[in-house]
């Protein structure tokens, strides 16, 4: 008798949790929270296509600069050097100190040795 208390639970519990899946205010709240979420992944799905787009026209346009190097005017060799020093691309990374490594913990005292039994000390 006792296994059929939960059984009779539950099934008055999915007939109840079916009445309010009917009920038009749990309706309302779910289009309402299914609308927030398709206007969400909208809006994140725009700003990602915005986001590409702008790299893809700065790759373009360096794409297009390395392609026809001809079109710049020509500089005397002089100057070219004097501005490849002042990029900090021609200038050499600065590098980080190394870390310090981490203090080591003191290792455990190694543990005496047993004894055989017949040498223990005896006991006054």
């Amino acid at each position: 008798m006792f296994p059929l208390l939960p059984f009779a639970a539950g099934v008055l519990a999915g007939a109840v949790a079916l009445r309010l899946m009917k009920a038009d205010k749990a309706k309302a709240g779910l289009e309402k929270a299914q609308d927030r979420l398709r206007d969400a992944t909208v809006s994140s799905l725009e700003a990602i296509e915005q986001a590409s787009a702008r790299a893809r026209q700065r790759l373009a346009g360096a794409a297009a600069e390395a392609a026809e190097p001809g079109a710049a005017e020509p500089e005397a060799p002089a100057a070219k050097a004097d501005a490849a020093e002042d990029t900090p691309a021609a200038k050499a990374p600065a590098r980080r100190a190394p870390r310090k490594a981490a203090p080591r913990a003191p290792k455990a005292a190694a543990k005496p040795a047993a004894r055989p039994a017949g040498d223990e000390p005896a006991q006054e």
